[in-house]
């Protein structure tokens, strides 16, 4: 299926600098296309609904949001419109946690202006796009984990919930694993929602009952 010649797209990332480079592959590759940038989730909450958007790039890791836990969110402000992940990341364990969060694409920000685009117009033309997939590049036990949903936490996400367990603020935990605070909070709000936990006590404690931690 081909892509729309002119796509309106929103991109969430507070990343302005990510902003400006994207435009301007953009502008270059799809000469109608129309940009709207929100700097949060909150900013993009703002943007008008119609007419439609045919494509939302998120930010993984968001001043006010994780987007892993806020693509339904944006769907139902802006209607079925498909979900492409961004993140400085390209961990396997963080793929597949966007696959199991309903998005069409996992886009790494390493990634070079052609894949950039061609990730672009897979996920306009209706298709999907994550790295690995299909290529061999991955453990099998990985690939299999994440095309049957199952999304576990990479080692930095083990070492937050590790510290979650002992209490540790969030300034603490951003000190310990090298991330910054809303870095940590984003990954919190993440691990707690993924976990289904009322609480970072019962975010470890669930994550010692699967087995992921030894207590």
């Amino acid at each position: 299926m081909p892509h729309k010649p002119d796509p309106r797209i929103l991109l969430v990332d507070d990343h302005a600098l990510f902003r400006t480079g994207l435009g301007m592959i953009l502008r270059e590759a799809f000469p109608g296309s129309t940009l709207l940038e929100a700097p949060s989730l909150a900013e993009a909450m703002k943007v008008a609904a119609d007419p439609m958007l045919d494509l939302i790039l998120l930010d993984v890791h968001l001043p006010d949001a994780n987007g892993l836990s806020r693509i339904q969110v944006l769907q139902d402000r802006f209607g079925a419109v498909p979900v492409l992940m961004v993140s400085g990341s390209d961990d396997v364990s963080q793929i597949a946690q966007a696959k199991e969060a309903g998005a069409v694409g996992y886009l790494p920000k390493s990634a070079n202006g052609a894949q950039m685009v061609n990730t672009l117009r897979d996920c306009l033309s209706g298709g999907r796009a994550f790295p690995f997939e299909g290529h061999g590049q991955a453990p099998a036990a990985t690939v299999l984990s994440a095309r049957e949903g199952v999304a576990q936490p990479n080692e930095r996400q083990l070492s937050i919930l590790r510290l979650l367990g002992q209490g540790a603020p969030n300034k603490a935990i951003a000190r310990q694993v090298g991330l910054s605070e809303n870095d940590v909070r984003a990954e919190v709000s993440w691990l707690t929602e993924m976990l289904d936990a009322t609480s970072r006590q019962q975010a470890y404690d669930v994550a010692v009952q699967r087995g992921w931690l030894v207590p």
